[in-house]
């Protein structure tokens, strides 16, 4: 353990199965909710006008989703989120900025003082180094199989966040092979590749004349997906029209055909994934707040392959393992990586995450 009262981690070993990290907390010292104390009870926490915000502000100089805080391995790191009037720390407008004790923050025209507070945070990590196709030895990793372990054995609508390459469809064939509904279909729909005229008919299914070129009855993926799961990835990328339709299905677990009247139920699973900030799209009014709500009950965040450094070495020699199997026909050949080149793997920042690798 660091003595250093900087720092946020009590850094674990591989065997350990929790993680601590130091309470902190937000005091407002001036604007309309001066008095406000809110402790920052988990690794990432937003500040903003929206009802989605951990910190709700009542400030009219305050953006949707104005900046987030973040615990991480060496501290609490501030982010601005795109605000329109900036994140100020210390009388510098800033990006981003650690945070130390005492610091004033003003967003709009609040004053925020962030301060260290008694006690820690616990957060569970698992024994598993491997969640069937996802692995990861350190601490990032571990933490998010310790959430799918418990995920899994729910029928709760998951919410995967990630940049493009970090496993975000892996999750969710991860959750469905953990779950009850593994001997149901598990149906994968990207919203990003549907053409706009056809995605309502894809989602939702349709009914034969129900439009132009449909000849015959089809249902949708929420019915061919009945009983299993219904991954949905860039799901930001639905169009606005579309998501009240969405979302009365994921309240009501009933479908309507496109030319359709007959309301047919459907038990399904949906996890959904997306690469871009739902919390800003809400605030800029492009994604609904409550389809935001009923889709993120659990949220579960990919880290970049750049905040996670140790892991590259046992990805890289799976992967290599697997092209060996692949081009000698499982004659089982096995390459090796050096130590100089395994050192570049780990420095080079992978903007394409695991899928590069």
């Amino acid at each position: 353990m660091n003595d250093d009262p900087a720092l946020t981690t009590v850094f674990v070993d591989r065997k350990a199965t929790k993680r601590k990290l130091r309470k902190s907390r937000l005091v407002v010292e001036d604007g309309p909710q001066k008095g406000t104390r809110l402790d920052i009870a988990s690794e990432r926490m937003t500040i903003g006008r929206s009802g989605i915000c951990d910190l709700q502000l009542t400030d009219d100089g305050a953006s949707g989703t104005h900046c987030e805080i973040i615990a991480k391995e060496t501290g609490f790191l501030l982010r601005d989120l795109a605000s329109t009037n900036g994140t100020w720390v210390a009388g510098v407008r800033v990006r981003a900025a650690w945070l130390e004790p005492g610091m004033p923050l003003r967003i709009g025209n609040t004053v925020i003082r962030f301060e260290h507070a008694s006690g820690a945070i616990e957060i569970a990590l698992s024994r598993r180094e491997q969640f069937y196709d996802l692995v990861g030895h350190g601490v990032r990793m571990r933490e998010i199989f310790a959430v799918l372990e418990k995920v899994a054995a729910s029928d709760l609508t998951v919410l995967v966040r990630g940049e493009t390459g970090t496993g975000k469809e892996l999750v969710a064939r991860a959750i469905h092979r953990a779950s009850k509904r593994s001997q149901r279909p598990l149906v994968v729909q990207d919203c990003s590749a549907i053409p706009a005229n056809l995605i309502e008919s894809i989602l939702f299914g349709h009914e034969r004349g129900s439009f132009t070129g449909a000849a015959d009855r089809k249902q949708g993926c929420f019915e061919v997906a009945d009983g299993g799961t219904l991954f949905l990835d860039e799901i930001g990328e639905l169009d606005i029209s579309l998501q009240p339709k969405l979302l009365r299905v994921l309240e009501t677990r009933e479908v309507q055909r496109v030319g359709g009247t007959r309301m047919i139920p459907v038990d399904v699973r949906v996890v959904a994934a997306t690469n871009r900030d739902l919390r800003q799209m809400v605030s800029d009014g492009t994604f609904r707040e409550d389809l935001y709500y009923r889709l993120s009950v659990v949220q579960v965040d990919l880290p970049p392959l750049r905040e996670r450094p140790e892991d590259i070495p046992v990805l890289a020699n799976q992967f290599l393992e697997e092209s060996g199997k692949r081009g000698h026909q499982g004659e089982g050949t096995q390459f090796t990586i050096t130590r100089d080149a395994m050192m570049k793997l780990q420095a080079y920042p992978w903007p394409g995450n695991v899928r590069e690798l």
